[in-house]
Order: C-alpha cells, then structure tokens, then sequence
C-alpha cells in the first residue's frame, strides 16, 4: 500500500501508454486498482489510442482495511497493486461501463496462508503477492456488480467472456454463444443465498479471501463443448477435457480501435 501508491500507479500506466504510442502498438493493462490509472486509460481510450484496461474482482469488493487484521491476518491480502480504499470501487464501475476496462479477471494466487503467506511474519517483504479468486469471480461480480445494480447482465458476460475472447484473439470460437462456437454454457442460479466460505470452496488453498461476505446466485451447471463438466455445483470433469486454443495476434478488439 504504501509501496505502491495510487499515484505511482498512474505514472506507470501513463508511461506504457506513451511508450505504447510510440511504437504504434496495442496495451493491455492489467489489474489496474484505482482512479488514478483509471484516468490514465480513459485518456487514451477516448482518443483512440488501442489501450484497453483490466481490474480484478478483490479492486472492485475488498478495501485497504483487511491488511489490518490481526493475528496476520492481514497477510492474506497483501496483492500487487495494493487493495485500496473503497472509494475507488465506484470509479472502477464506471470504468467497466464505459469501456475504459473491459474485463475483470481474479488474479488468481494459489498461496496457502498457513505455510506460505506466513514466510513473510516477520518481514512483509516476504509474503507471497495474491490471493485465491478464481473460484469466486463470477459470483463476486454477480453479487456485487449485478445485484448491486452496478452493471447489467449483459455488461457481466461481456467482460466475463465475450470482451476477454476479443481481446486474445479467441473470439472465433470461443466468448460467445453462436452457431459454429464452442458450447462453453454456465447456467447460473440467481435465487441462493449465502456467504462466501472456504469449507465450500475447491480451490485447493486454505483460505478464502472474500470469507464471510454475501453470496448471491452460485453456479450450477457448467458445458464444456456441449459436455457436462460441473453438475449441481460439483465437477463432474475428467482430467484431459482441456484443449490447448489458439488465440490470434492483436485480438479484434484493438483492430475496432
């Protein structure tokens, strides 16, 4: 937090869009935390410049408060860039509705607290940047981006799929559902309720970093290809159904720009 403040942020991503100018080449920024970049990108956005911006689901939910935790608590949060204050998170929103940032990702750290965050006690410098999310995306941005009323459900499955397929140059297979894609279908319950725990979780790591907050909706099914992969909120998968999938230089979202 105090290594990374918000305005060395923005001076970094200031600097990769001018350097990114110069060359004449497409930018993608990522996990971008605060207002700062954030003015940065729609700068450059807005005049045409082919720079587009990523955040992750714990920028837009949890604040600078959870480094404070006691108990080292505090050490399950410790990320790159810092968690902010949470009056960045409308700002970020409305990034994400105006196109400034079209996708958000997790981040995703595998680190257990117990051995491996704990290497870092005695000294910050040596905690393990990130923190698990994966498991948690859509559900975090379900819950507090369209429940919340900050974004639509079409704006989720555009920066949940259809943008980050763009954006990789997969989008001719993959992001949409369309005669001649993949079936790749995630069918959403709307109606639970619940809290984000980690003796639900499958992620493999020992803490959840969004522990004890509301859940809305969780996920119930999941097609890979037309095949079932996640039944009644359970993988159901065999090891081999991943496919290696070739995405195209320079992805169609910064061709449009």
């Amino acid at each position: 937090m105090l290594s990374r403040p918000p305005v060395v942020e923005a001076e970094a991503t200031r600097r990769a869009i001018y350097l990114a100018q110069l060359a004449d080449a497409p930018l993608y920024i990522v996990h971008v935390s605060c207002r700062e970049a954030l003015e940065e990108i729609a700068r450059a956005y807005d005049s045409g410049q082919p720079v587009m911006g990523e955040t992750c689901s714990h920028y837009l939910t949890l604040d600078e408060s959870n480094l404070a935790k006691p108990d080292f608590e505090g050490g399950k949060y410790v990320c790159s860039p810092a968690l902010r204050t949470q009056d960045h998170f409308e700002d970020l929103w409305k990034g994400i509705n105006n196109g400034w940032l079209n996708a958000v990702s997790s981040d995703h750290c595998g680190f257990d607290w117990k051995d491996q965050k704990h290497m870092g006690e005695d000294d910050f410098r040596n905690i393990p940047n990130g923190a698990p999310g994966l498991e948690n995306r859509l559900q975090v941005l379900w819950t507090y981006g369209v429940e919340a009323g900050k974004i639509t459900r079409q704006k989720l499955v555009d920066i949940y799929a259809s943008a980050p397929a763009r954006n990789n140059g997969l989008d001719y297979c993959k992001g949409y559902i369309e005669v001649g894609y993949d079936a790749d279908v995630v069918i959403y319950d709307p109606e639970y309720r619940g809290v984000f725990s980690n003796e639900k979780s499958r992620h493999g790591v020992d803490y959840c970093a969004y522990e004890g907050m509301e859940q809305k909706g969780k996920v119930d099914t999941v097609f890979l290809r037309g095949n079932v992969v996640v039944k009644d909120g359970e993988y159901c998968g065999n090891k081999g159904d991943g496919r290696l999938v070739k995405g195209k230089p320079y992805g169609t979202m910064y061709k449009e720009r």
